[in-house]
């Protein structure tokens, strides 16, 4: 989803968007008049959303459009830390689950959650690292029930783990957004083209005008212009390129975490 505010109002709003169960990596852009972030829904469709039937009203919003992720090209395992090779082989030999998540097609059918695989996933969405036994606990599930669920949502590929660490780590200090078109035929294409580049560290088909959404992290813009016109440039059926400079993360991949003043 994509909010674009007055300049006095888009860190307060992206703050309170931050605070929100349903959100995560939300993003400040576009020199401060711009938020990102990614919503997740109880429902099929986006009118689930009790966030983007607010946003609307908000006096110092000036416009939201909403993308509806329609299929993962890269950024859910553990090659995209590794992308930049921070991990050795042997480490990501380790933490890989031993079960391989299933590659999803169009014949394959959407996932039904009930009510304990919902309150396990909101449980491992505050701390990722909590123990089976400890989900036990909370749930009033059995030990084997919540082993058997987190393997069973982990191979349909529901359920994965997010890695979040500083830019520090990796000397990648510029991060934008790219919002491509690309034609439809040669979509799936051009989604696995990007998702090898280095640079990406995610990407997807979205709904919209600019079908497909990437993550880029570089060292700097010099280096940003060079992947634009060099990488982005060659990819097969592109026909129109936005890019969107971000400067703050309010928030990532766990819960909020208020920043100091």
């Amino acid at each position: 989803m994509r909010v674009r505010c007055t300049p006095d109002a888009a860190a307060s709003i992206g703050e309170a968007m931050a605070r929100r169960t349903d959100t995560t990596w939300v993003n400040l852009s576009s020199g401060g008049t711009e938020i990102s972030c990614s919503v997740r829904t109880r429902g099929p469709g986006i009118e689930e959303s009790p966030l983007l039937q607010k946003l609307p009203r908000t006096p110092q919003v000036v416009d939201v459009s909403a993308h509806c992720l329609l299929h993962v090209f890269f950024g859910q395992d553990l090659s995209t830390i590794n992308k930049s090779g921070p991990l050795t082989a042997a480490q990501v030999a380790q933490l890989t689950p031993s079960v391989a998540p299933e590659q999803a097609t169009a014949e394959t059918p959407p996932v039904t959650l009930d009510d304990s695989d919902r309150q396990l996933l909101d449980l491992l969405a505050r701390d990722g690292r909590a123990a089976p036994g400890e989900l036990a606990a909370a749930t009033g599930l059995s030990l084997s029930t919540v082993r058997r669920c987190i393997a069973e949502l982990r191979t349909a590929g529901v359920l994965y783990f997010d890695v979040e660490y500083h830019p520090d780590v990796l000397q990648q200090n510029f991060r934008a957004a790219l919002w491509l078109e690309i034609d439809p035929s040669r979509l799936a294409e051009a989604g696995a083209a990007i998702a090898a580049h280095p640079e990406v560290s995610f990407a997807a088909a979205v709904t919209g005008t600019a079908n497909l959404y990437a993550s880029i992290d570089v060292a700097g813009a010099q280096l940003f212009y060079r992947y634009l016109t060099e990488s982005v440039a060659t990819l097969p059926g592109l026909r129109h390129t936005a890019t969107v400079p971000i400067h703050r993360t309010l928030k990532g991949p766990g819960p909020y975490l208020p920043t100091r003043a």
